[in-house]
């Protein structure tokens, strides 16, 4: 079924921060593009050429091209990173859900409105109009007497149940395997962060490192922080988070040595550059 309309907040429009740095044309030419993500059969979901998509709009390509490239408009022509959403309830982060594969072709995506779809999906389950939720049906009441040619007496009968629909999420397809956290730093957080315009190579060696030195639970546990706060520079982000961390561990040895942990920290540091970088962690405030 189509809806009709989507739901617009003016208050998320004025404050979302990637938004405010397009032009004023791309932000426009925005509202035309989720008009042709909001009729998709895919809901929010486009599986056509950035060309394509910008022709269908009716917006010049350098606009959509701005919108992308300010990470706006969530995609690629080709081999897209999925869209894996981490679900928070009640101050906790719930199982991490995939809600667009991209697969190698073209994909482009709204990201608010498949979030969005995804949660109506999973609270109309429980309403009054779910199928489980539906009163039973009554029974027609039995004739007296049988007219002419009918069968007397008690026959078969056959009685129907509602048909109960299971939804699942836009694009999720199965439903997501349980990962241990080295297997999701892997295979959730460094596509994320790839998505996210982070070199892989980059990606890889900061989450390395927070392996060394917080363990694998506690490296997902930095790493599932980011997805959910999505920052707009994750890089830094996740370099003060680590630092903060490293800071509640306990102090390295006494007698000037420099501890393996510190080694391990400098190593860091320096795939990183010199002093000079801002994500750079403070060595003496470590120790």
């Amino acid at each position: 079924m189509k809806r009709p309309s989507f739901q617009f907040y003016p208050a998320d429009w004025r404050n979302n921060a990637k938004l405010r740095r397009c032009s004023e044309a791309a932000r426009g030419a925005w509202m035309d593009i989720l008009c042709v993500l909001h009729d998709s059969d895919e809901y929010g979901v486009c599986r056509w050429p950035l060309a394509d998509l910008a022709r269908a709009a009716g917006v010049p390509m350098k606009l959509a091209k701005e919108l992308a490239a300010k990470d706006v408009l969530k995609g690629a022509d080709k081999n897209a990173a999925p869209y894996v959403y981490m679900p928070r309830h009640a101050g906790k982060n719930g199982d991490p859900v995939t809600l667009v594969n991209a697969n190698d072709g073209p994909c482009w995506y709204c990201s608010r409105f498949v979030r969005d779809e995804w949660v109506r999906q999973r609270r109309g389950g429980s309403t009054q109009f779910a199928a489980d939720n539906q009163p039973p049906k009554k029974e027609p009441k039995a004739s007296p007497k049988g007219g002419i040619g009918e069968r007397q007496g008690d026959g078969p009968t056959s009685t129907s149940s509602p048909t109960e629909k299971k939804t699942e999420p836009i694009g999720s397809g199965a439903e997501a395997p349980q990962l241990s956290p080295s297997d999701a730093l892997w295979q959730i957080a460094v596509p994320w962060l790839v998505s996210r315009k982070v070199e892989d190579k980059t990606a890889r060696s900061l989450l390395g490192s927070a392996r060394k030195q917080l363990g694998d639970d506690g490296a997902w546990e930095l790493a599932s922080a980011c997805i959910s706060e999505a920052p707009l520079e994750p890089v830094p982000w996740l370099a003060a988070a680590l630092n903060a961390r490293i800071m509640k561990k306990p102090a390295a040895r006494p007698g000037g040595m420099q501890s393996r942990s510190d080694a391990n920290i400098q190593g860091f540091l320096d795939s990183f550059g010199g002093q000079d970088d801002p994500m750079v962690i403070d060595m003496e405030v470590v120790r």
